[in-house]
């Protein structure tokens, strides 16, 4: 109902405002804000947006916000020694240069040199052992802009080739 996306729009933005930097927001990204906040809750069968369900929107906002914005100052993603220190931003979402390091020995330990796996197999295997999938994901997609793993069939599948 109105009444309560009114409510629900009041919680995001002073969920959004507490102790962190302002993230400029059109009323359309709000919009959206809600509508993700309520599939959240659906995808749980419960009827009524949970102060989680407002978080995790949030937290997708910012990640989706800050990697388009880093994307349009640097002309591409960037990369761990472009940003600022562990935590800072984006509440420690990017990656330590250690994490990295850690995941990428994980995937060569993993990856035989001309063996081809599912790119969802690996980091879901990787997770299991205790990686962070988000890191092993990032650590996949640095050592493919290397050219150490090459990625095919609609980046599904990888193949380690050095």
């Amino acid at each position: 109902t109105f009444e309560s996306r009114g409510s629900l729009i009041w919680l995001l933005t002073k969920a959004g405002g507490q102790a962190q930097a302002a993230i400029p927001i059109t009323v359309r990204q709000l919009e959206a804000l809600v509508r993700v906040s309520e599939s959240l809750a659906k995808m749980r069968l419960d009827p009524r947006v949970q102060s989680e369900d407002i978080a995790e929107a949030l937290r997708l906002f910012k990640v989706s916000t800050m990697t388009a914005n880093s994307a349009d100052v640097n002309g591409s993603n960037a990369t761990p020694n472009q940003r600022g220190a562990p935590g800072e931003g984006l509440m420690g979402a990017m990656p330590t240069q250690d994490e990295l390091m850690r995941a990428e020995s994980f995937l060569r330990s993993r990856l035989a040199i001309g063996a081809v796996l599912n790119k969802q197999r690996v980091v879901e295997e990787a997770s299991a052992q205790g990686y962070n999938a988000m890191v092993v994901a990032r650590a996949l997609s640095i050592m493919v802009a290397r050219g150490e793993v090459q990625e095919r069939n609609q980046s599904r599948m990888v193949k380690r080739v050095r």
